[in-house]
């Protein structure tokens, strides 16, 4: 990447953002082979990976440990519970959902308001930023997981920021 394009950042990209043990273990290995990296990005679903508390102490720990920034790479909440095609969401059932954070077009705001919140708090102005997965992917036909199958079906479009008619939410 760098003889591409010198002035690269190279960021290394592991899930669990809410795992301090996983993340140290990982990293540590990384630094300990010489693998070249200037942040550390981190996937963080509330519903799978922690809570918001634990993503803070992990990116704070992290990007002191090895004196690099820190980004949440994936992150996603539902807007809704209930698919818009035949194919059933990641997130379906209310016992999926992180308390404090209701499957609403605001419910899904609050959470990438709060999740921002987070990385830019981390010290020393370390915390470059969110990413959501995947903002656009709306159940649309020939926009499933197969490429090959227009009827495959989108486990995702219930997290877009776009409701089922197309019409943006607040969390874009």
């Amino acid at each position: 990447a760098r003889a591409a394009s010198p002035g690269i950042r190279i960021a290394l990209h592991l899930a669990e953002g809410g795992d301090n043990g996983g993340t140290r273990w990982w990293f540590d290995n990384a630094v300990a082979r010489n693998v070249p990296f200037d942040v550390i990005a981190l996937s963080f679903y509330g519903y799978w990976h922690g809570t918001l508390a634990d993503l803070s102490a992990n990116l704070s720990d992290v990007s002191a440990r090895y004196g690099r920034d820190v980004l949440v790479a994936e992150t996603a909440y539902p807007f809704r519970l209930g698919s818009d095609d035949d194919f059933p969401d990641i997130i379906g059932s209310e016992s999926d959902l992180v308390d404090g954070y209701p499957a609403t077009p605001e419910g899904q705001a609050a959470w990438m308001r709060d999740i921002c919140g987070v990385v830019a708090a981390v010290p020393d102005g370390r915390g470059l930023g969110v990413f959501a997965w995947e903002p656009a992917w709306i159940a649309t036909p020939g926009n499933g997981w197969d490429e090959t199958d227009p009827a495959s079906g989108n486990g995702w479009e219930n997290q877009a920021w776009f409701d089922y008619d197309g019409r943006a939410l607040p969390a874009a």
